[in-house]
């Protein structure tokens, strides 16, 4: 099933693991499929990792770990739940319907988005999430 499904989107060089989840050595580019969701679980993608153009509302199935760059551009995405723990390029996701643009994933590159927020720029995603999860900290605490 998996394989048939990698065939589909013309993903090559992946090992299935035990969880039932891929790892790809190389790109993986889901661009334009009208996808609504990921059609498979990944985990480690050594080059970029496009899912732009779709209809997507999750990212749930995301890779865990992306060695290029990581690209949402242009879904449905209401959140950034569920992205990858680290990109090591640039993460792009601009043009969905975030509400906020916070998410646990640390990254190596820029980071791209159409949603304004608090002082965020392109450059200063890493600590800008250190502190937006402290002030959300301290405001949970302080509305007890």
């Amino acid at each position: 099933m998996i394989s048939l499904i990698c065939k589909k989107y013309g993903i090559e060089n992946y090992t299935i693991n035990d969880d039932g989840s891929i790892d790809v050595n190389g790109n993986v580019d889901l661009l334009w499929y009208r996808l609504t969701e990921l059609p498979l679980n990944f985990n480690r993608v050594t080059g970029y990792f496009n899912c732009n153009c779709n209809k997507l509302t999750t990212l749930k199935g995301s890779p865990k770990w992306v060695g290029g760059s990581f690209s949402c551009i242009n879904n449905q995405l209401t959140s950034l739940e569920f992205s990858p723990d680290y990109v090591g390029g640039w993460f792009d996701c601009r043009w969905n319907n975030l509400t906020n643009n916070y998410c646990d994933t640390e990254i190596a590159g820029n980071f791209y988005t159409t949603l304004e927020q608090d002082g965020l720029t392109e450059h200063n995603y890493n600590e800008w999430r250190k502190m937006y999860k402290r002030k959300k900290i301290l405001d949970d605490i302080f509305n007890m």
